[in-house]
């Protein structure tokens, strides 16, 4: 059963390496299982995007994504450990982004979105090297939907 409401989940490499800084073993992008990575912006920025186009598609930014514990698992061993997420739980704990309507403990990482508009079925791709439009930003990442 898959607990993820969205079908992407957008990621910025920034903010991987901005938690690998604070991490003592660095983790893999695929830990997070992202399905769109991005580049070229500032770390954690993807909080905040309300809307973004890419390849004549728009994305919709639904919420925050709260993780479960996939990351956590070294998909090379299958072994779990505590981290990222002990160290998410200390640097992007909700109450620091005062999100004030979610569970305890939780930590926030990327954003899950939703997709607007397909013209048709050759228009439906996205590949690697395209570019990114940031259409609309939520005010701070209280007003992004959690």
């Amino acid at each position: 059963m898959f607990s993820d409401c969205f079908s992407f989940l957008v990621i910025s490499q920034g903010s991987l390496n901005t938690l690998n800084e604070l991490l003592q073993e660095p983790v893999l992008i695929n830990r997070f299982r992202p399905n769109i990575v991005v580049d070229g912006c500032e770390p954690f920025s993807e909080d905040i995007w309300k809307s973004i186009k890419m390849n004549r598609l728009t994305f919709h930014g639904v919420k925050l994504c709260s993780r479960c514990k996939v990351p956590t698992i070294n998909q090379e061993n299958g072994i779990s450990g505590v981290e990222p997420t002990e160290t998410l739980i200390k640097f992007r704990p909700d109450h620091v982004l005062n999100l004030n309507n979610i569970k305890a403990r939780n930590c926030i990482f990327w954003t899950e979105s939703g997709l607007q508009g397909i013209p048709s079925f050759r228009q439906r791709e996205i590949s690697l090297g395209d570019q990114i439009f940031v259409l609309e930003e939520f005010a701070s990442c209280a007003s992004a939907a959690v």
